[in-house]
Parts: structure tokens; sequence; C-alpha cells
């Protein structure tokens, strides 16, 4: 009798804590909210938007100690032996439209089991999106998680409710390594509780009211941009509002939470300029997209136009010099992770990949240099330097990344105090934003 996806395994069992581990030390800080409004009392779909591959299912996965299976684009399965792995990590193969009707059948099987695993109550996880996008935005949900939800409801809705609970993931970097990650799970659909007040007859028709409700839920929990032309320079303008205003998510005791609520709160500013100012505001988003170009060509970060406590940039650099000796070590001790994180970084086509590298390499590679270092570490020295050396050594890899993001930034606030024309520009752009308010 072949093991059901769902079911526990030891080989999983071990794993799991490792990848969890991994998961966590790949972002400076991890905060999950909401977990009160995930239902106990039936079967459970989550719907999280899907902005940044692999690490979007990572960080739901994390936010749980027992079973979540999930969905995936159904082109990673082709090959029979990373099938086996995928089964292995619980996740199943979802067809999508654009693979062909032919192909959009096999989806009948994989339903099959979904609906085994949800009356099991096991959380089923599927991107309504279909595919992920860097952007602050949601894309057209696709039908896949509305007719599972719908086929669940049809075969034992009568005995328990099946709920859809949308998700938001939010990121404080998509393409930077060892960002942040905020997961915020909102208040479910009870599906079997929505369709008895739908007036309507079939599937086709109960889909579109899901949709546009799932669709409400999920952009409430993000920073929502409308998804028009100007997507992009409306962002722009919300982060330059931000650093203005001193909005710093995840630093200085700020949650990132309350960083994502204030940044929500900019943009409804935005928007409503741009409905009720249009010809000024087409104006001031094209000087934004301009600035910006400027700035990132000038190689400065958007948080150096931040508000500056005194003396600020002087600790900066005091800090730099203090955590310079173990850079230099964790250069050394991690160089094999980092150095092949740099290659194949650069022969990723899709930038929303980079943290997904960074994370494999930690998993992997990372895993086999700590049994490596540990075992030369207690048969060189002595059990308590060894001891020492491999506790040092476990955090080299983050520790690298964190000081050279640190750098980074602090090399930007020094070549923005020789750009006055920038900063003035930056301030001339703020203000005239402000004056619409």
């Amino acid at each position: 009798m072949s093991r059901k996806i769902y079911e526990d395994n030891l080989g999983y069992s071990i794993l799991r804590p490792i990848v969890d581990w991994n998961i966590k030390h790949s972002y400076r800080k991890v905060e999950v909210c909401g977990k009160e409004n995930i239902p106990t009392d039936g079967a459970v779909i989550l719907a999280p938007n899907h902005c940044n591959t692999l690490m979007d299912a990572l960080v739901i996965l994390r936010a749980f100690k027992d079973q979540t299976v999930f969905g995936a684009r159904a082109d990673m399965f082709k090959n029979p032996f990373i099938a086996k792995i995928m089964f292995f990590l619980r996740i199943l193969p979802m067809v999508r439209q654009r693979d062909g009707l032919r192909n959009v059948l096999k989806n009948l099987e994989t339903q099959d089991t979904i609906l085994e695993t949800l009356e099991n109550r096991v959380r089923f996880c599927i991107y309504p999106e279909g595919r992920h996008r860097p952007a602050h935005s949601l894309q057209v949900l696709g039908k896949g998680v509305f007719r599972a939800a719908l086929a669940a409801n049809s075969k034992f809705g009568d005995k328990m409710p099946v709920y859809i609970v949308p998700a938001g993931i939010e990121y404080g970097d998509y393409f930077r390594y060892r960002s942040t990650a905020l997961v915020t799970f909102g208040e479910p659909i009870n599906v079997t509780e929505f369709v008895k007040g739908l007036d309507v007859e079939n599937e086709v028709q109960m889909i579109e009211p899901l949709r546009k409700e799932l669709t409400v839920r999920m952009s409430g929990l993000i920073s929502y941009v409308k998804d028009d032309d100007k997507l992009y320079d409306k962002w722009a303008l919300v982060k330059m509002l931000a650093a203005s205003r001193g909005i710093r998510p995840g630093n200085f005791g700020q949650s990132l939470r309350s960083g994502m609520l204030a940044d929500r709160a900019i943009i409804a500013e935005v928007e409503k300029a741009c409905e009720e100012r249009p010809e000024e505001m087409e104006r001031l988003l094209e000087d934004v997209r301009k600035f910006e170009k400027k700035r990132r060509e000038k190689k400065i970060s958007i948080y150096s136009f931040g508000k500056k406590k005194k003396g600020q940039l002087v600790l900066k650099g005091l800090a730099a010099l203090l955590g310079l000796p173990y850079w230099i070590f964790s250069t050394v001790v991690s160089s094999p992770m980092w150095l092949t994180y740099m290659l194949l970084k650069s022969r990723t086509r899709d930038r929303a990949f980079h943290n997904t590298v960074g994370f494999g390499i930690r998993l992997a590679l990372g895993t086999i240099l700590f049994i490596i270092y540990t075992a030369l570490a207690f048969c060189m020295l002595e059990w308590p330097y060894a001891l020492a050396l491999v506790l040092m050594a476990i955090p080299s890899y983050s520790f690298f990344f964190d000081y050279c993001e640190g750098m980074r930034r602090f090399i930007s606030d020094i070549r923005l105090s020789g750009k006055k024309k920038l900063r003035k520009k930056f301030k001339e752009l703020t203000e005239k934003f402000e004056a619409f308010r």
C-alpha cells in the first residue's frame, strides 16, 4: 500500500527541523501574524500571494509545526526523480490552463489527492495567482483554489465546513538574501456558508463571487498597490515618503507588521491623490521615475534619504570597525557557500530566485560544511577550543551577508552626503506630494 502524501514519515520528520532552522536564518527577521484566524473545525485551504518563488512556500511552511501540503507548477514534475522528491516534500503538481487542455485533465488525479488531504484535516496551500511576480500587488486569481474548495465542499461539506484562508507575504526586499519576511493570515472565507448564500446554479457562477471576495481579503494583508501602468512608480513614491517620515520596518524596535500598515496608509494617500489630482500625479510620478533611475545609477539606498540622528554615520563606522574581525573570519569560513551563491546568482536570470538560491546553499552546502568543520575542529583542537570554533562558524554565512548589507548602506550614506542635487530633488518630490494632502 503506497504512502499518502499527508502522512508522517521518518525522513521528513528528521529533515523538517533542519529546513525550519535554515528558513529562519535566511532572514534577519521573520514575523507571523493572524494564526488565530485559521479555523480548527474544518478543512483549510491556504491562499497566499506569490511574489518570491520557493521562499513563499518555505515561510508559510515554517509558520506551522504540523503538516502542510503544497501545490506547485506541474512542469517541475517532468523528471521522475524530481517528481519523487517533490512528493517527499509534500508538493503536488498543479497544471495551469496555459499548459494546455490535455494536461489540465491531469489535475483530476491531483484533485482527488487534495480532497483526501483536506478530508483528513491536513492543510493544503495553493497560490491563486498561478505564477510569481515580485511586486506589491496581485495578479488575477486563477480558478484552481476555488475548484478545489468547491469540490471539497461537494464531497464532505455536509460533515465539516471548508475554508479558504487568505494569506499575505511581505518581504523587505525580493532580491537580497537575508532581508525580512512577514506572513499574515486573514479572516477565512467559509466556503460552505458562502455558497449557500449564492443564488446560482453551477460551479462557474460560484467562482466569480468567491474570486472577488478572496481578492479583497488578500489585498488587505499586503502593501497593496493597484495593478496599473504606474504600479512601480507609485511604490517608489511610497518608499520615498516612508523614508522621509522615518518608517523603517524591522529596524529600531519597529515590527514588520506596523511597518506594513504604515506603508498601506501611505499607499492609500498616493492612490487618493492619483484619483483626485491625476494630471499633477502623472507629472510627479514621472519625476519619481527619473529620480529612481538616478538614485540607482549612483548606487544609493532609498534608506539613506531618511531622517538621520546626529552622529549616526559615526556610529555606523564604529560598528563596521568592531565587526570587521569577525567578518574576516566569516568571509574565510563561509567562502565555499557565498562564492557558490555568487556564481549561481550570476547565472540565474530571474532575480526572484536569488533568495531561493541562498537558502538552498545554506541548507545543502551549509550542512556539509558544518559536519566537515566539526570533525576537523575536534580532531585538531582540544574540545573547548573546538566547540568555540564550531559555534563561531555556525552564524558566519548570515553575518557575512549582514555585514556586507550594513557596509552597502554605510557607503550609500557617504555617497549621498556628496550628492547635494539628489538630496534636494528627494526633498522637493516628497514635499510636493505632502502639499497635496
